[in-house]
């Protein structure tokens, strides 16, 4: 191992292994890829559901498949890792002292540093969740891993607070587990995740979803036995006399994701107060010149292929930061403009940026504070309107972003301020995603890509669907009104491998009203070290001519 490195990199999940190609492709000769775990791919390797690389690679993948992709660029490349090796520091002039049971305790230096180190899960002690502390209280997160990774059922009656996207997802999980989910409860008027994931993974297995709802109280002694739900007012507190109580052995929280910024904050980083990540600039680089940031740990994405294009980014910044040869940090550009938000945004992603490093334009990425219909995303300076971008559709659990041409930057007057423009605010977030009328007209949400299109079906006129963006929902709403079909995801025993359980999907979408009968054929199964990712482990699911098939190499 080197004294020094061009760039190294903290976290090897996609992030990680999205910066680290990125930095070795844009010119970086010696890079070190750190991660804590034994394998790379980070949160990837326990989510087995579809829905990742729609943006990036154009396909379904599922996040085994993803991660794999990567990392077989990453193994072909000669980007130095070491996996095992727990960060406990970072300075300001680009140490990094870490620990591995193989080496010892060594401390290394870049010339630029990326942080790619994720985020976590809040759990119960953050909300502050009265009653006693019985066992049976997970974070969803955490019963993924032990369900996916490890093979261990969490409960049998659960009760789900939050609506993040994983919450959502383990809802679908549990149930096709067959765990009984009593009703995903959220605190807040909207859900937290995709408007796809309520669709397929809530309405598709007729799980309520309990707005403006919260737990306050969790009764058991040993194991969880009860939970008392109650409905919150316009400020989130509870309203006498609403109280109902669940029968439940698990409660699973899925309450929000924190980004890991010890290290950022050790090492002197700016932080940004709404999004727990460093405050970064135009090309991802934080207070401290030379050290990077990006993903969920400059602040929580809701999809990993923006992720990874922001890993490139960061990737390529800091490649070209070393081919400099900074000998030690200097003070950042006072220059650059702030980038503020406004009324209906409650974060911006760059906070900085500056205008003479940008090329033909710049990204930025923000969340909104509640529900809006048609809207106008407004950029202003000093008062003075300087872009505008029209939006059918807004809401916080889906990453907005806008691209600000150079010559609007010019425009600018000192700081840009992002805000959102509408009358249409929903104080109340609809949940009910498909709905038949009576002259013919079924409106669904299109379940192909996480924009969700709001498309109507002409069940009158051949299924002729209008509302969509693009060829793939007309093929899904027809689809979705004569025979709707499904991709579902679940995990088999596999003896003499690294992990108990092996991920699998399946290769086609199938019935359905199938799906039950394809999960039974799992049921004792066991498969024997070595699988290939693709290989078949089931074929022509109940006649459907889909097979399942292995979606990691073990």
């Amino acid at each position: 191992m080197k004294d020094l490195y061009d760039v190294i990199i903290i976290g090897g999940g996609p992030a990680g292994l999205a910066a680290a190609l990125s930095a070795k492709e844009s010119g970086a000769k010696d890079v070190l890829l750190l991660e804590r775990n034994s394998k790379l791919g980070g949160i990837l390797n326990q989510c087995i559901h579809n829905g990742f690389g729609l943006h990036y690679f154009k396909e379904e993948l599922t996040g085994p498949e993803y991660a794999a992709r990567f990392i077989q660029k990453v193994m072909e490349s000669d980007i130095e890792i070491c996996t095992e090796a727990m960060v406990l520091d970072l300075t300001p002039d680009r140490t990094v002292r870490f620990i591995n049971k193989k080496v010892g305790y060594i401390s290394v230096k870049g010339k630029a540093v990326i942080l790619a180190m994720g985020c976590r899960e809040r759990a119960r002690g953050a909300i502050g969740i009265p009653g006693s502390r019985p066992s049976g209280v997970f974070t969803a997160g955490a019963a993924q891993l032990y369900i996916n990774i490890e093979g261990y059922q969490v409960g049998k009656r659960v009760v789900i607070l939050g609506s993040g996207d994983i919450g959502l997802i383990m809802a679908r999980r549990l149930t096709l587990e067959g765990a009984k989910v009593l009703g995903v409860f959220e605190v807040l008027p909207y859900s937290g995740g995709l408007t796809r994931n309520i669709v397929q993974c809530l309405e598709d297995y007729n799980i309520p979803l309990h707005l403006s709802h919260t737990i306050t109280e969790i009764r058991g002694d040993k194991r969880v036995e009860q939970v008392v739900i109650q409905k919150v007012d316009e400020n989130r507190m509870p309203i006498p006399g609403t109280e109902e109580i669940y029968d439940c052995d698990t409660v699973l929280l899925s309450v929000g994701l924190i980004p890991e910024n010890e290290l950022s904050r050790n090492a002197g980083l700016m932080i940004d107060g709404k999004t727990s990540g460093p405050v970064v600039f135009e090309n991802m680089e934080s207070s401290i010149p030379g050290i990077f940031a990006c993903g969920n740990v400059a602040h929580v994405h809701d999809l990993v292929d923006f992720v990874s294009a922001e890993a490139k980014k960061a990737g390529q910044s800091a490649a070209f930061y070393a081919a400099n040869d900074p000998q030690s940090p200097s003070a950042p550009d006072s220059s650059a403009i702030n980038v503020i938000y406004g009324d209906g945004v409650g974060y911006v992603v760059p906070q900085k940026i500056r205008a003479e490093n940008v090329g033909k334009m710049t990204e930025v990425f923000f969340r909104t504070t509640a529900v809006f219909k048609e809207s106008k995303i407004e950029v202003t300076s000093n008062g003075e309107l300087i872009a505008s971008f029209k939006r059918e559709h807004l809401a916080p659990g889906e990453m907005e972003k806008i691209i600000l041409l150079k010559d609007v930057l010019q425009k600018a007057k000192g700081d840009i301020c992002i805000s959102v423009n509408s009358t249409q605010k929903q104080s109340q977030f609809n949940a009910k995603f498909r709905n038949e009328r009576p002259d013919g007209i079924v409106e669904l949400i299109c379940i192909v890509c996480p924009k969700g299109c709001h498309l109507q079906v002409d069940t009158k006129k051949d299924y002729a669907v209008t509302g969509n963006s693009c060829e793939r929902g007309i093929v899904y709403g027809k689809q979705e009104v004569t025979n709707p079909t499904r991709v579902i995801s679940s995990t088999v025993v596999i003896d003499g491998a690294e992990i108990p359980r092996m991920p699998v999907k399946i290769d086609k979408p199938i019935p359905k009203e199938k799906i039950f009968d394809a999960m039974r054929l799992l049921d004792g199964l066991e498969l024997h070290n070595p699988v290939h990712m693709g290989d078949i482990v089931v074929k022509d699911i109940c006649g459907t001519d889909a097979n399942f098939v292995s979606t990691r190499s073990l």
